[in-house]
C-alpha cells in the first residue's frame, strides 16, 4: 500500500543554516535516507551533510546556481543534479526562486532520480524502494511511496533508492 504525503499539509522547517526552508516528505526508518522539498529563496551557502550524498532535483522555478567546491554549475528545472553532503556548497537565484527536490543517503544507499511524462491514460508502478514526486498534474505537489503507483497524465520525479 502506498504512502501519499501532499507537500502543502507539511510544515517546513528552518535549514540548520538558517538559509532556507525544507519539508522532510519521507525518511528511512535507520535514518539511512530522507527525500524532502527545499525553498531556496536567496543566495546563500547550503547545510553541510558530512559522510553523505546528495541528489536534488528542481521541481518548480528557474535554474539554479550552485558553486560546489568552487566549480560553478547551473541546474535546469528537472535535471538531477548530484554532489557530496561534505562538499561546501552555495546556491544562487539569478532568475528567482526555485523549489527543489531534495534526496541526502548515507553511503549504504544509491540514490537515482528519473523525470518522466506520463500520458493521459498511464499508470507508473512503484516498488517498494521507489518514490515518486508529482511535479505536474492533477496531484501536483506530493509525494507517493511505493509500492504503489501513480496514474494519469503527469510529470513526476521517480526517486530510487537501492541499499549497496
Amino acid at each position: 500500500m502506498s504512502t501519499v504525503v501532499r507537500s502543502d499539509e507539511v510544515a517546513p522547517q528552518p535549514w540548520a543554516n538558517g538559509g532556507g526552508t525544507t519539508r522532510e516528505l519521507v525518511r528511512a526508518d535507520d535514518g539511512a535516507w530522507r527525500i524532502s522539498l527545499a525553498d531556496i529563496d536567496g543566495d546563500g551557502p547550503f547545510s553541510a551533510f558530512p559522510g553523505l550524498h546528495r541528489l536534488l532535483t528542481v521541481v518548480d522555478g528557474p535554474v539554479l546556481g550552485l558553486d560546489v567546491d568552487g566549480e560553478t554549475h547551473v541546474v535546469e528545472p528537472q535535471r538531477p543534479f548530484a554532489f557530496s553532503g561534505d562538499a561546501v556548497v552555495t546556491a544562487s537565484v539569478p532568475e528567482g526562486a526555485v523549489r527543489v527536490l531534495n534526496v541526502v543517503a548515507d553511503a549504504s544507499v544509491e540514490a537515482f532520480v528519473t523525470v518522466l511524462e506520463l500520458g493521459r491514460s498511464s499508470v507508473l508502478p512503484l516498488a517498494a524502494d521507489q518514490a515518486a514526486y508529482v511535479v505536474k498534474g492533477t496531484d501536483a505537489r506530493c509525494l507517493v511511496a511505493g509500492p504503489g503507483e501513480v496514474a494519469g497524465r503527469c510529470t513526476v520525479a521517480v526517486v530510487t533508492l537501492q541499499r549497496s
